[in-house]
């Protein structure tokens, strides 16, 4: 099969993500606002805390499969697939055994009250529920390597389609089963039906040939090698990305937790897409540069800095201003506090452009680093989000949550720097586009609507 030119790859491949993103994103809102009236604001509470506990120990054992066969030179070999996908496997397993070790620890802390009361710990549901959704994890273990390669080599189309389907079917599993049973566990049979869709899918013929189980030593001594700076980044990713309901889920009920994950979910809508472009199109798309022709690496970097601020900068301050119109149209009276979270959380997008940089240094093979530009943010988000929920509250907590991003930006100037590909005059171009578009769009819907 002739493969096209990088730049119509990169264009198709944004295309398929985008709208499929946008697809997804859509059928979670529709589903999110009937479930919203079917289940208690507590239930979402309880199940965004097994979802950050789910992530948490799928992090806490990545070693860079994903990058790794995107970014090695031996990432299309079928013995180097073949071992990638074994251990894939053993993880699944893993992940498994640890998350049904974790809920039984959970309860038995539970029952000798050793959880800090009115948290959401102390949920009776909640060790139950992660005992089963790890069953998720088991079967994602299964997913065919070729998803992996499909990504490597910017062939989206297929992965977009089996992550909608699988979608699709556990969401309307979800509605059937939540008309006749409105309880929390409706969205645990969602998560497994999902999940076993899409890996019955990854192994369809049309996506190439089905992996076997092999483990070539030379092959697990690069993914182990590159992995084990990707297993530490993945770490920091998790205390970082679900940070904040960590540490907010002992210091909140499970009522107020459900309603900023509301907030949350809306105020990352368009950071996780941009975030998809980037480990899905535009870090495949550096590393074959980096491949190919490193010296226009630096080039490329900006181009793609100029679209992503762009759009961040821009929505970023409609949101900022508009979110708790968005929240009072869409949501009932229960999650009204969810329109001044979405607000502030929507200030974080100003901060999405600066991830770019963390691609494009795993391009060059320096995992290091981006596990560096990680760490600089836990720190801040650990002590900061304490510190300002202990002085005012959950506003000072979600404040620290939305800022906390703003202290990587100098370890990530240096880094790049440091590979010489940084241009500081082209860091900030698109800043004062947040301010315009704020006051703008508050202008807007104080005279006009």
């Amino acid at each position: 099969m002739q493969i096209q030119p990088i730049r119509s790859r990169a264009i198709n491949s944004t295309y398929w993500v985008t709208a499929g993103y946008a697809t997804s994103q859509l059928l979670r809102l529709l589903s999110n606002l009937i479930m919203t009236r079917l289940l208690v604001p507590e239930m979402f509470g309880v199940m965004a805390l097994v979802a950050v506990f789910m992530s948490g120990i799928s992090m806490f054992s990545d070693i860079g499969l994903q990058q790794n066969i995107v970014q090695s030179k031996k990432g299309e070999q079928r013995v180097y697939l073949n071992t990638a996908w074994t251990i894939q496997i053993l993880r699944g397993f893993c992940i498994f055994i640890i998350a049904l070790l974790f809920s039984i620890t959970l309860n038995n802390l539970n029952k000798n009250n050793l959880l800090p009361t009115d948290s959401v710990y102390t949920d009776s549901n909640l060790p139950f529920l992660l005992a089963f959704m790890s069953i998720t994890a088991l079967i994602g273990g299964f997913n065919s390597i070729n998803l992996q390669l499909l990504n490597r080599k910017l062939m989206i189309s297929k992965i977009t389609i089996i992550e909608i389907l699988s979608q699709v079917v556990g969401l309307s599993s979800m509605l059937l089963v939540a008309y006749y049973w409105r309880e929390v566990w409706v969205l645990v049979i969602a998560g497994i039906v999902s999940s076993l869709v899409k890996m019955i899918l990854s192994h369809h013929r049309s996506l190439g040939q089905r992996p076997n189980f092999a483990l070539d030593k030379n092959s697990v001594k690069e993914i182990v090698g590159f992995g084990k700076w990707i297993f530490l980044g993945s770490i920091l990713g998790f205390l970082l990305s679900q940070g904040d309901r960590l540490l907010l889920g002992g210091f909140i009920n499970s009522e107020l937790l459900g309603i900023y994950s509301i907030a949350f979910f809306m105020a990352n809508a368009l950071k996780g897409a941009l975030k998809k472009l980037i480990s899905a199109v535009f870090y495949p798309m550096l590393s074959e540069i980096v491949r190919n022709n490193p010296d226009k690496l630096k080039q490329t970097y900006y181009r793609l800095r100029l679209r992503i601020d762009l759009i961040t900068m821009t929505i970023g301050g409609i949101l900022a201003s508009s979110g708790s119109h968005i929240i009072n149209f869409l949501y009932d009276d229960r999650y009204e506090q969810a329109g001044w979270m979405f607000e502030m959380l929507s200030i974080s997008l100003i901060f999405v452009g600066f991830s770019l940089a963390g691609a494009c240094l795993m391009a060059r093979g320096n995992a290091k680093s981006h596990a560096l530009l990680i760490f600089f943010v836990v720190i801040f988000l650990y002590i900061g989000l304490p510190i300002g929920f202990y002085l005012y509250g959950i506003v000072g907590a979600i404040f620290v949550i939305a800022i906390n991003y703003i202290v990587d930006i100098p370890s990530t100037f240096y880094m790049m720097h440091k590979e010489k590909l940084l241009d500081l005059k082209r860091e900030f171009i698109m800043l004062p586009l947040f301010p315009i578009t704020y006051y703008l769009s508050s202008y807007i819907l104080q005279y006009w609507i």
